[in-house]
């Protein structure tokens, strides 16, 4: 018996050894990741469509915002007409910023012009505008988001880019000032209370749980319980015990309640109304499109889409890009209008029509359009023909000679193929 628990011994030193050895040997370096590529394709291209996004002054061409400056994150999203029976109705969404941890403070976030704090309804099929201030505040290249939360269907992320914060965390401030006129540094005010707090309360709980520790443990007392009840489990002791964690208990939250009240008379409550934002004004919009047909070249990588475009303005009109969950197709005519700063890890250079004449004033035609490139398996996307409904959508965007753009949002079924049709 001895040698078979020093023969066990030995192997779990070994284990333990050849874990530090890896650890120490292998180089570890954190992770970029991406986690909106974990969402369902038909989440990310069907629900909300965003473009014209912009993350401060680095999208620009410019330097890095320092510790305790603001930058400010801006775009648009549509609200697609063709959301997915699957997602919950945004009847109540809440514009948000997702980033890795606080390394940016949101200090206000307006949605066409409209201060919003709190939760309201959005329209389907209309467009807001969104302008976020952060403050930087953890130095370091964070890959930070737009996303909506959305109730019964959760955050939707829209496409991200890196924003760098130079500078010292140390040095980061949050100064904010109160209804009585005192100014606090909400970054350290009350640090030592919270703390106090913290272990007062974790104190109990681990003596608590520390008396009954030292008596027979659960096993023990089950088998006891199973064969003569609770009773002789109950002592005096016990008792006597339960009703002094009781009194200090709820003596402790009547002290910090009133307390609080006497220190801080003035306090706002969590709100909990609604933010009604009006949705942009419907441009008007001469180019009507009808999806007739649309396929999926599975080792191609190409979504391609047949459809009926009528253009009953006054211009012609060029197809130019195509966006969707996040990434832009482009042609020669998209690219003209390409932001040069824009993250090359959502542009994509291989939107193509068979036809590239312009469409005319009064004129409909039938555009055979494919979007081509490998980004449809590194984003993921592939992964919508194991959808159970198995769907696209994006925006197309078509401009005039004269530099206007046209801006359609397009959904259809999909059918994966193997060859090309």
């Amino acid at each position: 018996m001895n040698t078979k628990k020093l023969f066990k011994g030995c192997v779990l030193g070994l284990y333990g050894v050849a874990t530090l050895a890896l650890a120490l040997v292998v180089d570890i370096s954190p992770v970029a990741a991406h986690g909106e590529r974990s969402q369902e394709p038909f989440l990310r291209m069907r629900s909300i469509q965003w473009y014209d996004m912009e993350w401060g002054e680095e999208s620009k061409g410019g330097h890095a915002t320092k510790v305790n400056d603001v930058a400010i994150m801006k775009g648009k999203f549509h609200l697609a007409e063709d959301w997915p029976r699957a997602v919950g109705k945004p009847h109540r969404a809440f514009f948000n910023i997702g980033s890795p941890s606080p390394v940016f403070v949101r200090l206000s976030v307006k949605l066409n012009d409209v201060p919003t704090f709190i939760a309201g309804p959005m329209e389907i099929g209309r467009d807001y505008e969104f302008v976020a201030r952060l403050k930087a505040r953890i130095p370091g290249r964070h890959h930070i988001h737009a996303m909506v939360n959305i109730k019964d269907a959760g955050p939707i992320a829209g496409p991200g880019s890196w924003m760098s914060i130079s500078g010292d965390w140390a040095d980061f401030t949050n100064p904010i000032k109160l209804l009585t006129g005192e100014t606090i540094d909400s970054e350290t005010w009350n640090h030592a209370n919270g703390v106090t707090w913290h272990i007062i309360w974790m104190t109990l709980g681990v003596i608590w749980i520390g008396i009954f520790v030292s008596r027979p443990m659960f096993l023990p007392r089950s088998r006891v319980l199973l064969a003569y009840g609770d009773e002789p489990m109950i002592d005096p002791m016990d008792t006597k015990l339960g009703w002094i964690f009781l009194i200090l208990t709820f003596g402790l939250v009547y002290f910090g309640y009133t307390y609080t009240e006497n220190k801080h008379p003035y306090t706002v409550p969590i709100q909990a109304g609604e933010t009604k934002v009006a949705p942009l004004p419907v441009k008007p919009n001469p180019i009507a499109i009808k999806v007739t047909n649309a396929n999926y070249d599975v080792p191609g990588r190409a979504l391609r889409v047949t459809m009926m475009i009528t253009n009953s303005g006054d211009e012609a009109v060029r197809i130019g890009e195509f966006t969707t969950a996040g990434v832009r197709f482009i042609n020669k005519v998209g690219l003209k209008y390409l932001d040069k700063y824009y993250p090359r890890e959502l542009v994509a250079t291989g939107l193509s029509t068979a036809n590239t004449t312009p469409i005319e004033p009064g004129e409909t035609r039938e555009v055979k359009m494919e979007a081509k490139d490998a980004l449809w398996e590194v984003q993921r996307l592939m992964a919508l023909m194991g959808d159970p409904e198995s769907r696209f959508g994006g925006l197309l965007m078509t401009w005039t000679d004269a530099g206007d753009r046209n801006i359609n949002s397009i959904a259809g079924p999909v059918i994966p193929v193997f060859t090309k049709l």
